[in-house]
């Protein structure tokens, strides 16, 4: 590629990661839109690049004194004015087609792409345009030379194999700076419905990856000292805190979550956090007044909507706040918009399931909170997902199928709202004696559990009486 091409395509690479227009470029620039048109085909002058370099930190006019030469240096030239950005960021490279059959390049491809758009939508990360990521297209590369040549932290990247009307898909995610393999996994399926496979397996990996992500961020930003973190730091050591079952840990989130949005009073994303924060805290009998409670988290999501209508845990935190208070219809609505915007969603896929438990819909929310089990399996807040879909089976009268996935839910965490649906169900089932162990286990986590409080309190929900019959059936005092 010649200087003239190069210093074009870095530009445009350059839009592309900054998600700039050329209009509101020209307009920042004051170059004027017929000279931002010329640049982007090749055609200006050095005063025009110096005024860019200034508003960009590109180094253009290098490249006109050190041209690329041929096949030397893997990386594309619109890397040359990369730079490494202060929020997280991720490349996912073309995977590669291990069938030994061009024909079937398509998958690899199609894979890739989907995965890309996929990512590109949680608007808290950075995701490399596909134009870039495919310069990398059947070049062996080392990953932390594309990470500094694109400017990323972490690359995602994998292979499909077709034969025998099978398709495996492998992926892996890696820490660019350091070269650690954060998570790697394959998925297996038959090939009978091509693009409902591409679908669910990118909903998988995306399912899976956004939580990784956001551990590595969190550790990222807890390594950094205290004043030297910014509302993401704050609000990424938030969610890592959040994804346990822990008071202080839940408490200690609250505290970051305000400081964000403190230092950025429109951080949408922080706001429907701690409306997510105040919430749990509500359901695990954390806060002393319940209704004041939630009236607060659902401030918390109203206030996050106002900043960004499209973040789907705002949607998310919101909908469960409806529900709580009985509005089950648009809660769904609230719950369905939040998938729409982040169909990768595996957090608000259960929720959803709750939701619609809630409102009656049990077959449905079997198989909402059954999806969201299956798109993140080793989920850290994975107590949660077993106890919904438990509870949903409870509330179907399919006791026996409950039980395993209830115990399970105690066994990963201890949580009042996990033990009051696994005491239930071994009523329901005559194993009162068990039953009476957790009751005992239940009671050292708060005030002891009385069937009036619970009756008051799921008053709004359509599995209430099934529950309470568990509850009287174990022992439960009223």
């Amino acid at each position: 590629m010649d200087d003239k091409k190069r210093i074009a395509a870095a530009l445009r690479d350059y839009l592309a990661r900054e998600r700039t227009s050329r209009d509101q470029f020209a307009f920042k620039t004051k170059l004027g839109k017929s000279t931002v048109d010329k640049l982007l085909t090749g055609l200006f002058s050095e005063r025009t690049l110096a005024i860019v370099e200034s508003h960009t930190g590109l180094k253009l006019r290098e490249m006109l004194e050190s041209p690329a030469t041929g096949d030397a240096d893997p990386a594309p030239p619109a890397a040359a004015g990369a730079k490494a950005l202060d929020r997280p960021s991720l490349a996912v490279l073309p995977f590669t087609n291990m069938s030994g059959d061009p024909e079937q390049e398509y998958l690899a491809d199609g894979l890739t792409e989907d995965l890309i758009s996929a990512l590109a939508r949680l608007r808290w990360l950075f995701v490399i345009a596909r134009n870039s990521s495919f310069t990398y297209k059947g070049k062996a590369v080392d990953v932390r030379q594309v990470a500094e040549a694109l400017g990323v932290r972490y690359v995602l990247e994998g292979s499909v194999r077709v034969a025998g009307g099978r398709m495996r898909v492998a992926a892996q995610l890696i820490d660019a700076e350091t070269g650690k393999h954060i998570w790697a996994d394959r998925y297996d399926r038959e090939l009978r419905d091509l693009f409902a496979v591409q679908d669910e397996i990118t909903e998988r990996v995306v399912a899976t990856v956004e939580p990784h992500l956001y551990v590595e961020e969190g550790f990222r930003a807890a390594s950094k000292p205290p004043d030297s973190i910014d509302a993401w730091g704050l609000v990424a050591r938030a969610v890592v805190m959040l994804n346990k079952f822990d008071r202080e840990q839940n408490m200690e989130a609250q505290t970051l979550l305000r400081r964000a949005v403190a230092l950025e009073p429109t951080y949408a994303r922080a706001h429907a956090l701690l409306g997510w924060a105040t919430y749990w805290a509500t359901y695990a009998y954390w806060l002393p007044d319940r209704e004041e409670s939630l009236r607060q988290a659902a401030g918390h999501a109203q206030d996050a909507l106002q900043h960004d209508s499209t973040d789907p845990w705002a949607r998310m935190v919101f909908g469960l706040c409806l529900s709580s208070a009985g509005q089950h219809e648009r809660a769904l609505g609230e719950l369905q918009a939040a998938l729409t915007l982040n169909p990768s969603f595996a957090l608000g896929h259960i929720v959803f399931g709750w939701v619609l438990l809630r409102a009656g819909h049990l077959d449905e929310a079997l198989v909402e909170s059954g999806w969201a089990l299956r798109m993140s399996p080793v989920d850290t807040f994975a107590g949660f997902y077993t106890t919904v879909h438990g509870l949903a089976l409870v509330a179907a009268r399919q006791f026996e199928e409950a039980l395993p996935y209830l115990r399970a839910s105690v066994a990963a965490a201890e949580h009042v709202g996990q033990y009051h649906s696994l005491i239930s169900c071994c009523g329901h089932l005559g194993l009162i004696e068990e039953a009476q162990e957790y009751i005992a286990a239940r009671n050292r986590l708060g005030p002891p559990v009385r069937l009036s409080v619970l009756r008051r309190n799921l008053a709004n929900f359509a599995h209430c009486d099934v529950f309470l019959e568990g509850l009287r059936k174990a022992g439960v005092p009223e």
